[in-house]
């Protein structure tokens, strides 16, 4: 790993500390970690690993994307704008509407890279979380069960499109996420 690689570790760490994954006792910076190790085993670029550790950063912190820029250059700024949510005052929904209608539309693999990532370990945390709590797990986000099903299974028909064997993150992510609410049988 370079040297950009372990600062942007650092960055992170310190940008989410004292933070923890929803109503959860896990350190939310494992997000992050796990996303960066599984951008890195596909083989994508330094800004990639990098942007997928700070996808969060802007959404959850003080800091901005101009604080990202200055620090890691203007392609990882670009990436970690392209992942995030653009104003969280908007509804859940008006959320998750925006990023449907801009990844319906994306050509960035690598923000496609990223958000497979993101939301494949959001799901396998969903997974881990409803085995130990059941349908109390809900409670825990800002929509039913019914809409996080139509939100990841949506992503997972978008990044389907971009497959290009049986086991890239693409279609990972589509398999675990149908599976799972299949599961539910919601």
């Amino acid at each position: 790993m370079s040297e950009r690689i372990f600062d942007a570790m650092e960055f992170a760490q310190k940008a989410h500390r004292g933070q923890y994954r929803k109503c959860s006792p896990v350190p939310f910076i494992v997000h992050p970690m796990w996303i960066m190790q599984r951008l890195i085993r596909e083989g994508c670029s330094e800004d990639v690993v990098i942007a997928g550790l700070l996808h969060d950063v802007v959404e959850d912190t003080p800091y901005t994307l101009q604080d990202i820029q200055k620090l890691f250059g203007n392609r990882v700024a670009e990436l970690v704008l392209s992942v995030s949510e653009p104003d969280k005052s908007l509804s859940w929904q008006e959320r998750k509407d925006h990023t449907m209608a801009y990844f319906d539309k994306c050509n960035d693999t690598d923000s496609l890279y990223i958000l497979a990532a993101d939301k494949l370990h959001n799901v396998l945390s969903m997974k881990t979380d409803y085995e130990r709590l059941g349908d109390a797990l809900w409670l825990r986000y800002n929509a039913p069960k019914e809409r996080q099903k139509w939100y990841y299974t949506s992503i997972a028909d978008i990044l389907i499109k971009h497959s290009k064997s049986k086991d890239d993150i693409f279609r990972i992510y589509h398999d675990v996420t149908y599976g799972f609410f299949q599961s539910l049988h919601i």
